[in-house]
């Protein structure tokens, strides 16, 4: 009797091991459990990682750089083919027009186109006026000239049309400064004059204007006026043109 169960013990031994490494030996069916004994269920686990969120410590003790991608520039603008204006009409320069010329010449320290190329913006008595000249539709060069002295500047145009306010001091000091407002107004739409609810002020001066024109055919209206320095005009003074089509703010200057 000891053999026999001994014999069987190392059968079943046997067999345990082939089931672990083969699962060729048939085991016999287990009782079923009493409703008491069944075990809880458990989920098995996945093989897949886990996608919790990492706990407010590991994220704390190892933040995430962010990334810092550098921002692409802007393209260069490619330079204007534009080619220089011309005047149209009475803004070409005239031989009455020299004592001008010879004054901007004379103080500019930008080089003067030549005659031909210059716009004469106003012709104003004793010696004053104003002229101007542009390389390209992009840049522009303005020139006043108060009795023999002239001032000019060169700038490029804003990306919006341009107001550009220039203050000059007279001889007679402070009291005597006047601001000169210069505009540029695209696809002409010439005269331009005064609008608002009053009639301008006797110390506001007239609106000049003359009409640039390039190879294009594109043209510009060039806009010269002057107040004097820190006085106030009644009334909402706009300036537009004959045909209503543009108008904008006399005294609302874009300063460049």
């Amino acid at each position: 009797m000891r053999r026999g169960r001994r014999a069987a013990a190392v059968a079943a031994a046997g067999c345990g091991l082939a089931v672990l490494a083969t699962a060729s030996c048939t085991m016999p069916p287990a009782p079923p459990p009493s409703p008491r004994a069944l075990p809880t269920a458990t989920a098995a686990p996945s093989p897949w990682p886990s996608r919790k969120p990492p706990s407010p410590s590991a994220s704390a003790s190892a933040p995430a750089s962010p990334s810092l991608s550098p921002t692409p520039s802007a393209p260069p603008e490619p330079p204007s083919e534009s080619g220089p204006a011309e005047p149209v009409g009475d803004g070409r320069a005239t031989a009455a027009d020299q004592p001008l010329l010879a004054a901007v010449r004379r103080a500019s320290a930008a080089a003067v186109p030549d005659d031909a190329a210059v716009i004469v913006i106003n012709r104003g008595p004793e010696g004053a006026g104003e002229l101007a000249w542009m390389p390209d539709d992009r840049n522009y060069c303005l020139a006043v000239i108060r009795g023999a002295r002239a001032e000019t500047s060169c700038k490029p145009l804003p990306k919006s049309w341009a107001r550009v306010g220039i203050r000059l001091v007279t001889k007679g000091g402070a009291p005597g400064a006047r601001t000169v407002f210069f505009a540029v107004v695209d696809g002409g739409h010439g005269p331009y004059g005064y609008r608002g609810a009053a009639a301008p002020g006797p110390d506001m001066g007239p609106v000049h204007d003359a009409t640039a024109a390039f190879a294009s055919g594109r043209t510009l209206s060039l806009l010269t006026y002057e107040r004097p320095t820190g006085v106030s005009t009644p009334g909402d003074q706009y300036i537009c043109s004959a045909d209503n089509a543009v108008c904008f703010p006399a005294l609302d200057a874009y300063v460049g």
